[in-house]
């Protein structure tokens, strides 16, 4: 009888969360499937979709109903509301084999003025890219000189709990990217919830992030010094820049719904006082610029010591393009262990990426 009334809730939790999905089309909120394909590529700060952290990278990007403390801020800050104490997290990722891309994250969450207060930092970085002109297609002879791809969003925010079982958060980021003479900067802002229902272990997590306006880019590479002896109309040099079209950064809606399969007394099959716990959890992910994205993912622990994780990452496209079989799968693992009064916790993750190859991200978190 349980278990009927278990899948019984979460059917109507599927229902809810894809609501929202199957609502789309002329007049809805968000693209159809067959729009998104011609808007991919049409929004800045896509370093923006990228995934942090080894938890989330190993389930992937199935964690907005469970994710706790700084990473939060990344996936849901609703669940930044549920830290208790100081707690940092940094990470690393090297993207798409050799193409030199790599990625850094790090956070904290401070408790302070009744919630938990939030920084964190999000950077992709191209590496070195050598200087070409029309002159040097191949730069050879302009000495080395090299420059780098930036992408940068730096987050200030506050969560609390409102109940025992409810949690919001938001934040606000500043995003900048390009290179140094010439780059785009928002102003963006997140809103993200967990609510844990109390049947059988089962937590909801929605989160609204990127909501911006437009910017155009700017610096010296997209300026001109207009001479006055040219046939202009100023009578001295004017510097003038060149007009570039206004870029938007991609909404994104995250919904999650994760439950305990095992562990606790409110587990679905129970499994108080054991050695083990077992979690399952369900994302859809709709965004502004790219198809609609669903990922499904387990969490095995032992002890609370070690963690085993493994998911799958699916797009609404993938059949189209014939993708439907290991890309996207992800797994990893997690150790935690105590040190002079904290939890400290190394995680890793691999996820493939088809003809991008794999990305593999290592974290580290120190907290309560």
């Amino acid at each position: 009888m349980h278990l009927l009334r278990t899948i019984g809730a979460l059917s109507a939790v599927t229902v809810i969360l894809s609501a929202p999905v199957r609502a789309q089309g002329p007049g809805g909120i968000l693209p159809t499937p067959e729009d998104t394909p011609t808007r991919q590529g049409t929004r800045g700060a896509n370093f923006l979709h990228i995934g942090v952290g080894a938890r989330g990278g190993a389930m992937a990007g199935a964690v907005g109903a469970s994710v706790t403390g700084p990473l939060a801020w990344y996936w849901n800050p609703g669940g930044a509301g549920t830290s208790e104490g100081f707690s940092v997290v940094a990470g690393r990722q090297n993207l798409y084999g050799d193409l030199g891309l790599g990625q850094t994250y790090a956070a904290a969450s401070i408790p302070l003025l009744g919630g938990v207060v939030g920084v964190n930092l999000n950077t992709l970085n191209s590496g070195d890219i050598k200087r070409t002109s029309e002159a040097n297609p191949f730069g050879e002879r302009l000495g080395g000189n090299v420059f780098q791809w930036t992408s940068t969003a730096i987050g200030l925010g506050y969560a609390r709990r409102l109940t025992d079982r409810l949690s919001v958060g938001g934040q606000a980021k500043y995003i900048q990217e390009g290179i140094p003479d010439a780059n785009t900067k928002w102003i963006a802002f997140d809103v993200g919830t967990q609510f844990n229902t109390g049947l059988y272990g089962i937590v909801l997590g929605g989160a609204i992030q990127n909501v911006s306006g437009t910017a155009r880019a700017s610096g010296a590479l997209i300026q001109r010094v207009v001479s006055s002896t040219d046939g202009s109309v100023f009578r001295e040099n004017r510097r003038v820049d060149f007009y570039t079209k206004k870029t938007e950064i991609p909404v994104e809606f995250r919904l999650s719904v994760g439950s305990e399969l095992l562990g606790t007394s409110n587990a679905l099959f129970g499994g108080a006082g054991g050695h083990s716990t077992l979690n399952i959890e369900g994302a859809v992910n709709e965004t502004t610029d790219a198809a609609t994205q669903y990922a499904l993912a387990l969490e095995y622990g032992f002890r609370n010591v070690l963690f085993v994780r493994g998911g799958k990452r699916m797009y609404n496209d993938d059949r189209e393009r014939g993708d439907v079989g290991t890309t996207g799968l992800a797994g990893g693992f997690g150790l935690r262990f105590p040190l002079k009064g904290r939890n400290v916790r190394f995680d890793y993750s691999y996820e493939t990426a088809g003809a991008l190859q794999n990305v593999q991200i290592f974290s580290f978190e120190v907290g309560k």
